[in-house]
């Protein structure tokens, strides 16, 4: 398969492997790798509301929206500012819909970079912030990881011990240090989660610094705390659909499977990890329908799946992510395959479908 061939060569780099977005799974790739060479590791509706459902591959819409996407960046924004929304009012409905278990760093001149949530929105999660060289990773996981994690980490020091106590959001965590600027440290269960904190770039002190500066959030809080540029949940489905508006446009077919094709849907407020999530579902349907019309010998159904798929390198949301990160280059390595009318191997395992 191509893609292996390809991307073996490259460098894997800390912002390569925050930009896969690798859903199920993610956590245990990411801990493998980071015992071996790298140390990187890496919104949802209201609970008790369905998720967003989006016919995927929808007729285009307003050319105002497709034009938006064509544009750049302004299919993924919620606005042209960078600061973040106003918090939900405390005891509003939107603030009490769930017990806090994220956490949020709220200090000055720290920015959030990378947002990342399990399938659902209420297991695991992380965001990522960036000062100058110096970053701060926050990661909230359901109680049941909580001894798999303590454990992994007692093995950062050898022999293996327990991290020193260290006070986070009022209990006691334990912390232990991958070098003098790189620290870790994680916080007992509470309301179902744990959580964990990585500041690297930074001494022991300053670290401890901002743990202090941390603080408990619900979803709504969360989502009010990120830049505008992220999308809420709010705001997904309005994105989801520009998102399927410009693959339309770029390949001149408006038909969907109908019924019994599963919608295009996600929780993502990253507007990296939204695009990917979308385009994987996309281009794994049509490679699925390639695949079938090959096996029942209907020339006719398999050239329009050959046609959309080989339309992928003008998706306009893949031509923007391709400016920073490698997804769209796993992507077009199936499509490729896909424009040559072959079914390229392993793509339901390498797209996550």
């Amino acid at each position: 398969m191509s893609s292996d061939d390809d991307h073996a060569g490259a460098p894997l780099t800390d912002a390569a492997v925050a930009r896969l977005p690798l859903a199920a799974g993610r956590a245990e790739l990411l801990e493998e790798i980071m015992r071996t060479a790298v140390t990187d590791r890496p919104t949802a509706p209201v609970p008790g509301t369905p998720p967003r459902r989006t016919r995927w591959l929808v007729p285009v819409a307003a050319a105002a929206a497709v034009a938006a996407v064509a544009a750049g960046t302004l299919w993924w924004t919620g606005g042209d500012s960078a600061a973040p929304r106003p918090a939900a009012p405390a005891g509003s409905p939107s603030a009490a819909a769930e017990a806090p278990f994220r956490a949020v760093l709220d200090a000055p001149g720290w920015t959030a970079t990378h947002v990342y949530e399990g399938e659902g929105g209420d297991g695991d999660g992380e965001v990522a912030y960036e000062k100058g060289s110096a970053s701060v990773e926050v990661s909230w996981r359901p109680a049941a990881a909580y001894q798999t994690y303590l454990e992994d980490r007692r093995h950062i020091v050898d022999p293996p011990a327990d991290g020193e106590p260290v006070e986070v959001l009022g209990l006691a965590g334990q912390l232990w240090p991958y070098s003098a600027d790189d620290h870790t440290v994680i916080r007992p269960v509470e309301r179902g989660h744990t959580l964990e904190v990585r500041g690297s770039g930074m001494d022991r002190d300053a670290f401890e610094a901002l743990l202090g500066r941390l603080r408990l959030v619900g979803r709504a809080d969360f989502e009010a705390a990120l830049p505008a540029e992220f999308v809420t949940s709010g705001e997904r489905e309005a994105a989801i659909e520009a998102i399927l508006d410009g693959i339309a446009a770029a390949s001149g077919q408006e038909r969907t499977f109908g019924e019994e094709t599963p919608p295009v849907t996600s929780d993502q407020a990253d507007p990296y990890q939204l695009g990917a999530e979308v385009t994987g579902q996309v281009a794994c349907a049509w490679l699925r329908e390639l695949r079938d019309a090959r096996r029942v010998g209907d020339d006719g159904r398999a050239q329009v799946a050959v046609d959309v798929l080989g339309s992928a390198r003008s998706w306009p949301v893949l031509l923007e992510m391709a400016t920073s990160g490698e997804y769209p280059g796993y992507v077009w390595d199936y499509t490729d395959d896909a424009a040559r009318g072959q079914v390229p191997e392993g793509f339901e395992g390498g797209l996550g479908c």
